[in-house]
């Protein structure tokens, strides 16, 4: 098999590990909503949860596996265009941003590995470690809000990009069924919808943190989900909503159109 459908298949493994991730995170976030344990948790969290399961080992080996397989894909398929987005500033962009994402995914599929030889490794907040260091810099309040804003703006994408089903987009529905076809509508109009209102918040906090001057006030997923909890009908919708992003991220895993990068 060519190392280019080695990376296409590793792509879907990360869909899935993807998708486990966020329904660790929404399963312990419905327990606390219930008042039945639980907590609220990020990335991180999820995989600290799914070390300490049973077979905990094991499974972490194939989340990190799936978190770097995915980068990889995310990566060789922005610089090649494997997608064929094309040339021009505006797909440019976008396949600037789908090589960021790979990154980012890499770099939480490294810490996985390391975590899983080391179980000490410190609790940081990233969210608020970057927010302290833009602070520091010139304009460094103005930096921050503006990159508040930004992540709220991405929020508000991602409820349209879910109110208009451009998720359905690069999924090949062609041989599942209709009762399929409708559940990947329904928890994706819901997952995705629920995921932009965690990052919503995340965007406030961030927007807090510059304005007041207090990295303290910036937060990622686990921060956003504490504030969410406050209001609880809003936070068991939203823990569920994350539940059912994880699952959308499991069909995409099986349904997701993935051209092999373009050899040159």
């Amino acid at each position: 098999m060519t190392k280019e459908r080695w990376i296409v298949r590793f792509g879907r493994l990360g869909y899935a590990v993807k998708g486990i991730v966020y329904i660790t995170v929404g399963f312990l976030a419905v327990q606390a909503a219930l008042g039945v344990g639980g907590g609220t948790t990020d990335s991180k969290g999820a995989m600290r949860a799914i070390k300490h399961a049973p077979f905990g080992g094991a499974s972490l080996l194939i989340v990190a596996t799936g978190l770097m397989g995915y980068a990889a894909w995310r990566i060789a398929s922005a610089i090649t265009d494997a997608e064929r987005r094309g040339d021009d500033p505006t797909k440019l962009a976008v396949r600037a941003g789908e090589a960021l994402r790979g990154l980012v995914y890499g770099v939480l599929g490294a810490w996985a590995l390391k975590y899983l030889l080391d179980e000490r490794m410190e609790r940081t907040d990233q969210a608020r470690e970057i927010t302290k260091r833009a602070l520091a810099l010139p304009a460094g309040r103005w930096i921050v809000i503006m990159t508040g804003i930004g992540v709220i703006g991405y929020a508000f994408y991602q409820l349209y990009r879910a109110a208009s089903r451009k998720y359905l987009k690069r999924l090949d529905l062609t041989d599942a069924a209709e009762s399929t076809k409708a559940w990947i509508e329904h928890l994706g109009l819901y997952g995705i919808a629920a995921r932009a209102i965690v990052f919503g918040m995340i965007g406030l906090l961030i927007v807090r943190a510059g304005w007041e001057l207090k990295a303290s006030e910036a937060g990622g997923v686990e921060k956003s989900l504490d504030m969410i909890a406050n209001y609880a009908v809003i936070f068991g919708i939203v823990a569920a909503g994350l539940i059912a992003f994880g699952v959308l991220q499991i069909a995409t895993a099986r349904y997701r159109r993935m051209r092999l990068p373009i050899a040159k």
